[in-house]
């Protein structure tokens, strides 16, 4: 691909968002209404800062998932150090807006030459992390030329991509203009030494450790304690339509269970239509409990707040996450930290995760009802229980430590550089 190529297909791409804005496209107004007057508001943040800045840079809230826990882990190690997270979707953005550990968040602007110029004058970042599989020619060019030192984090790469095809130059020079790459899996690794890339790492997922901490700092909810007592507890996390009417029937089946539901959208169009396919049973949503007593004829509890999730996995015997029947499956490391069977749909094999999660016996792929209720069967017997609880912990134990290792790097390269 040529940069003429490159430069116009991303013209089109802004073309079309501003299009959908204009026909009403809520995602698309976010967008391109938090980039206005971006340069100006950049200027007026930056105006006064002589710390030293760490620009982290992810596409939407998933990738910053992973860049979370590097972002905690420098800003803790680095005396005076600010941070600033940018974001290409809303997504992101509108979720993380107020990061704790952020000194500013923005969105990127579009990737141009004058644009990526203008912003990295500003900014005068000391470091800058990408993750996962952000790649945009102009600022990473800029960056290089700058002696800016620049890294790829949590990255994933498979054969099919674009990197590894016989026009993909534009895009394997974007590879070379990062001082050091993390993968998150041996192919990935073997893929970028392939291109003669020798400054890539193997690092794992950082996001093991961020789950691994939320755990231990899992918040207690007494609503859901008295929910849960006694009974076997199905949590769905992060759920759609497709995956809410599997659960129709698996509830069915075990009658004496209890389910809890925290959809992915919790608009009140989507929270009727899992009341009307749960019309069999008593339901409540969670804003609506008053106390505890009126708990007892329960069986299924809709989460109707953002928040509270990664929590509620602490109360589950088996978790089913959402998205495996639509564009791919959401978090499913937040429930498994919990040491429990984790089903999710057949959409997950761009996560390696899920890969991994399958392959030690803690996830499972189901496409229907049946297929959940068969496994629920074998995982009430004890033993085979007991063997997912400890495949689950042995996994977090070999395969956390991401975050630990890249920041090493960081600060090594930083000390090489004073």
């Amino acid at each position: 691909m040529s940069k003429f190529l490159y430069t116009t297909a991303l013209s089109f791409y802004t073309l079309f968002i501003y299009l959908a804005a204009l026909m009403g496209n809520q995602k698309a107004k976010k967008w391109k209404n938090g980039r206005q007057d971006i340069f100006k508001k950049l200027s007026k943040a930056f105006a006064n800062n002589s710390a030293p800045v760490l620009w982290v840079h992810c596409a939407s809230l998933g990738e910053f998932g992973q860049g979370r826990p590097v972002i905690g882990a420098l800003k803790s190690k680095t005396k005076n150090l600010k941070v600033l997270l940018t974001f290409f979707s809303p997504s992101g953005y509108e979720v993380r807006q107020n990061y704790a550990y952020a000194d500013w968040v923005f969105y990127l602007p579009a990737d141009s030459k004058k644009n990526a110029a203008q912003f990295i004058s500003i900014v005068k970042p000391q470091q800058v992390i990408f993750v996962k599989y952000e790649f945009w020619y102009y600022y990473l060019t800029t960056l290089q030329a700058q002696k800016i030192p620049t890294y790829l984090v949590s990255a994933v790469f498979r054969s099919n991509q674009i990197f590894f095809k016989w026009y993909g130059g534009l895009f394997r020079k974007m590879l070379f203009c990062f001082d050091a790459i993390f993968v998150q899996n041996k192919k990935s690794l073997a893929l970028v030494q392939q291109l003669n890339y020798s400054a890539v790492h193997l690092a794992g997922d950082t996001r093991l450790d961020r789950v691994l901490q939320v755990k231990n700092q899992a918040q207690k909810f007494p609503i859901l304690e008295t929910f849960c007592t006694n009974t076997y507890n199905i949590v769905a996390g992060s759920t759609w339509l497709p995956g809410e009417a599997i659960l129709v029937d698996v509830l069915k089946a075990f009658p004496d269970s209890k389910l809890i539901i925290a959809p992915h959208q919790i608009d009140k169009k989507h929270l009727l239509e899992i009341e009307k396919l749960f019309k069999f049973t008593e339901s409540i949503r969670y804003s609506k409990i008053e106390n505890t007593t009126s708990l007892a004829n329960i069986s299924v509890l809709l989460i109707d707040n953002i928040g509270m999730l990664n929590s509620i996995y602490a109360y589950a015997n088996v978790a089913y996450i959402g998205g495996g029947f639509g564009a791919g499956i959401h978090n499913i490391l937040e429930a498994a930290v919990f040491e429990i069977p984790v089903f999710f749909g057949s959409n997950h094999h761009k996560f390696q995760e899920a890969k991994d999660l399958i392959s030690e016996g803690v996830g499972f792929e189901i496409n229907n009802s049946k297929e959940v209720i068969k496994h629920i069967q074998a995982f009430q017997k004890t033993e085979i229980s007991a063997v997912i609880q400890d495949n689950a912990r042995l996994y977090f134990q070999k395969h956390g430590g991401a975050s630990s290792m890249i920041v090493g790097h960081l600060e090594k390269k930083n000390q090489q550089g004073q």
